[in-house]
């Protein structure tokens, strides 16, 4: 269970990060209902959210999609704003952003312009990618061509409606195009648009053994989005059942002045079943955090 280790205060004016930077999910809300997903985050006191586009909250392919009201008429009941979408995009899902055959590379461009419209209705401005998945029965030279090219194009496609992508990095048990912030970087450089972004992803940057500070260092403000979760070291819990330490995760934010989100991508299968619980916890930990950051 999570233990405050290390305390040290800060100075007033360190402190950047509240709990408007927190972002409710609905990922972990995946056997409830959209509608119950909203009413607990506005419960929890939540102000944002970024929402996964699970075909069971949110139906979206790269034909039909359901009425973009239904977003927005749920935020404004909850008054929770919608900050990020989230795509599904990663093996086993046929969205894959390094698709190899011509019908899934169309298939897959067509969902991402159906993702973005969706966000240019609604007023969200951001949209989370990844490099995609490769195959195994390839270089992966190619998969990372594959990967580039199809970025081009969405980061092309995005700006014509002023969204913005915030790419992660992907553990090495689903992907090998980029997993780690050399490769990253790299992938970044050959896209080379100026409305993509980052994303850090706690999970996926622990899995290769790096920290926060070493994203900031390489990336500055180039990061605006993160996926903030506890792990083991990895693992996708919600906070209090991993082993980080949220305070000095917060103080490296801090020290860096981001003011993005941190978004509660819980995807650990125990926390499905109360879902408000975990959030709740979560904020707990964070608000007794920002006391010693004051």
């Amino acid at each position: 269970m999570w233990q405050m280790t290390k305390i040290f205060k800060l100075k007033g004016s360190e402190y950047m990060l509240s709990t408007k930077n927190l972002y409710a999910m609905n990922i972990h809300y995946r056997y409830y209902s959209l509608e119950y997903f909203f009413a607990e985050a506005s419960k929890n006191g939540f102000q944002n959210a970024e929402i996964w586009l699970c075909p069971q909250h949110f139906l979206i392919n790269y034909k039909d999609s359901e009425n973009p009201r239904k977003l927005v008429d749920l935020a404004k009941k909850y008054s929770v704003n919608i900050k990020c979408l989230c795509p599904e995009q990663n093996n086993p899902k046929p969205n894959n952003i390094a698709a190899r055959d011509e019908l899934l590379i169309d298939n897959t461009f067509n969902y991402f312009k159906k993702v973005i419209d969706l966000a240019n209705d609604i007023g969200c401005q951001k949209v989370l990618v990844t490099p995609g998945w490769n195959y195994y029965d390839e270089e992966l030279s190619e998969a990372r061509k594959r990967s580039t090219l199809m970025l081009q194009r969405i980061c092309d496609y995005a700006k014509t409606k002023g969204i913005i992508l915030v790419l992660e990095s992907i553990w090495n048990h689903s992907s090998q195009i980029a997993t780690n912030i050399t490769e990253i970087k790299e992938l970044k450089a050959a896209v080379n648009r100026k409305n993509l972004k980052l994303t850090i992803d706690l999970g996926a940057i622990t899995a290769a053994n790096e920290s926060i500070d070493n994203w900031f260092h390489t990336f500055g403000k180039d990061i605006e989005h993160c996926h903030f979760v506890d792990g083991n070291p990895t693992g996708h819990f919600s906070w209090g059942r991993g082993a980080r330490n949220m305070l000095e995760d917060i103080k490296v934010f801090n020290k860096y002045h981001y003011d993005g989100g941190l978004s509660f991508e819980f995807v650990n299968p125990v926390c499905y079943r109360s879902p408000q619980i975990e959030d709740r916890r979560t904020i707990e930990i964070f608000n007794s955090c920002l006391k010693y950051l004051q």
